[in-house]
């Protein structure tokens, strides 16, 4: 589990530029794009730990989709340089005893738990399904061959998704609507490209969606485990021939992994007769109590960082919440109870806690109950996977080594930044280093606005349309005036009052807020240079040379080794074939 102090420094260590790896170029043949296998085919090797094709792209594939970037060639040599420097830190943390470290232990535990469920889950699906037929498996082949170049539109929130999806539907083109709602700040031609993914190598639902549509045309709204998605389908890549011999050589692999995407399809129903076998008898009064605790969590955590507002963490348990929670509630306290095989077992606040990195901050607040019920079934499905020795499967082993890595990574740099903070030695710093924090502008909003809150979009439309046509606003329950004063960055109107037009209603939708019509008086918007920012100039370079020194040494001392003939085609795949 990811230690709150890494939500506070993570931008800074990952906003750093990568060094450029001297690398070996290995000696291979010039693939082809049908000649690659993605699951064997060794991508990268960093002292020994390998990395094949099919690891880099569905961490990437994950990483485009989940912060909505473009796919580049830089992008895709600076996910790779970064996960090569993880490695590389990992290791180095390894050898430092890190291994013991009470962090450590509990994020593989955690992951342990998670990966058994997991792999269970997936085992007890394939016993439910019907063998794939031949058609089958020869169809999902053929997909697999192929690629398919999508673009998006991406939000956390659906309904931020309908406006885009109408203006789809009348026949208004796809880049077009896709720079207005990304907002970008000139045309960009490239607003929402993701590039190419693969059938069996991205979330199932966007791959699905992706795969059944056709070329130059748009998917309704679809969700995924990152938000919800328009997809657009803007090229699709056929193999130039499939083989029969080619078909037998790979029709194992395939199988298996048609297999584990027809179990999302019979997933929903396994869980409810599940469920509902267990006479699951919820304690009405406990699981009050307990959201009374998490409701006034935010009271005591405070997130106003930037990279907080980025990454939006108002929809995930952060360490600290967790932490506070614990501290809060008796954890012999019973949530619920359940029946198996005759027997009446407790499942307590204790066991709730253990789940919560896995859930939604947003349901557990407003819809406890829900969440306990999803934290219960995980504990059922642990309970039955360990009673099977799942700790002992493969899959999950693996799992949890990779966890392993991140969390290795993450320990040692904590340990640089800490010596690092400690340092006391005095240091010259570099003038491109000053120049780029001083450089760095400050912004300060003044305004006066006011604004009424909806229920939904279609109460908005209406609101505003009835102020256009001379309603006054202050006829609204829900009319709130703001005076001309300052709006702090961290505060909910900061972006939507930058944004307006003068004098223009304006429908918006705010995630703590919800809809609303608000309209923009006056303001006034200066900037400055961020003297804050150059007030702890000396510690922040103590900590950024830290770092970069260490993965220098490290890639000097290091055994690195990368196919960049192998990672040139598949990038070149998708850019010819764009071109």
């Amino acid at each position: 589990m990811k230690k709150s102090f890494f939500d506070n420094i993570g931008c800074l260590l990952r906003r750093q530029p990568f060094f450029f790896i001297l690398f070996i170029i290995l000696s291979t043949a010039c693939k082809n794009e049908s000649n690659y296998n993605l699951d064997k085919d060794v991508l990268f090797e960093v002292n020994g730990v390998e990395r094949t094709v099919f690891d880099f792209e569905s961490e990437y594939v994950d990483h485009l989709i989940s912060t909505g970037r473009n796919d580049t060639k830089e992008e895709r040599y600076g996910y790779m340089y970064q996960m090569i420097d993880n490695l590389l830190l990992a290791q180095t943390g390894a050898e430092k005893g890190l291994i013991a470290h009470p962090i450590y232990q509990g994020a593989l535990a955690y992951q342990e738990r998670k990966s058994m469920v997991d792999m269970y889950f997936v085992d007890e699906m394939d016993q439910l399904l019907e063998p794939s037929t031949d058609d089958e498996i020869r169809l999902a082949y053929a997909k697999k061959q192929r690629k398919v170049y999508v673009r998006h539109l991406f939000s956390k929130n659906p309904d931020d998704l309908e406006e885009p999806y109408q203006r789809l539907l009348d026949g208004e083109d796809y880049v077009d609507v896709a720079n207005d709602f990304y907002e970008t700040p000139e045309y960009d031609s490239t607003a929402g490209y993701i590039g190419p993914v693969s059938y069996f190598g991205v979330e199932d639902a966007f791959a699905e969606a992706a795969y059944s549509t056709n070329e130059k045309e748009f998917t309704k709204p679809i969700r995924t485990r990152y938000g919800y998605h328009i997809i657009f389908v803007e090229y699709i890549v056929f193999p130039a021939m499939l083989t029969e011999d080619d078909f037998q050589y790979r029709k194992k692999g395939v199988t298996s992994q048609l297999r584990l995407r027809k179990q999302q399809l019979v997933s929903n129903d396994y869980i409810r007769t599940l469920m509902e076998g267990l006479n699951v008898k919820p304690n009405r009064a406990n699981i009050s109590d307990l959201r009374q605790v998490i409701l006034n969590l935010d009271d005591q955590v405070i997130i106003s960082s930037k990279r907080n507002r980025e990454h939006n963490t108002s929809n995930i348990w952060t360490d600290k919440r967790i932490e506070l929670l614990a501290t809060s509630f008796d954890q012999n306290k019973v949530l619920a109870t359940f029946e198996n095989e005759d027997k009446v077992i407790n499942f307590t606040f204790g066991d709730y806690l253990l789940w919560l990195p896995y859930l939604s901050f947003q349901e557990s607040k407003n819809q406890t109950g829900a969440s306990i019920g999803r934290g219960l079934r995980n504990e059922v499905l642990y309970q039955l996977a360990e009673e099977k020795n799942y700790d002992n499967d493969e899959r999950v082993k693996e799992k949890v080594k990779k966890r392993g890595f991140e969390i290795l990574s993450e320990l040692y740099q904590y340990d640089l930044t800490m010596a690092a903070i400690d340092d006391t030695s005095m240091v010259e710093i570099p003038k491109s280093y000053t120049n780029r924090l001083i450089n760095s502008k400050e912004i300060f909003l003044q305004a006066e606005y006011w604004k009424i809150y909806a229920k939904s979009m279609k109460d908005a439309e209406k609101i505003k349309e009835a102020i256009l046509s001379g309603d006054p606003p202050i006829s609204y329950d829900s009319y709130e005036k703001i005076e001309l004063s300052s709006i702090s960055i961290t505060d909910n109107d900061f972006d939507l009052v930058k944004k307006a037009v003068l004098q223009m209603p304006t429908i918006a939708y705010s995630e703590p807020q919800g809809w609303l019509v608000f309209n923009v008086l006056t303001k006034n918007i200066t900037e400055k240079d961020n003297i804050k920012q150059v007030a702890n100039i000396e510690t922040r370079y103590k900590i950024y040379n830290s770092l970069t020194s260490e993965l220098k040494r490290l890639r000097e001392d290091a055994s690195i080794k990368i196919d960049t003939v192998l990672f040139d085609e598949i990038y070149n795949v998708w850019k010819n074939n764009k071109e």
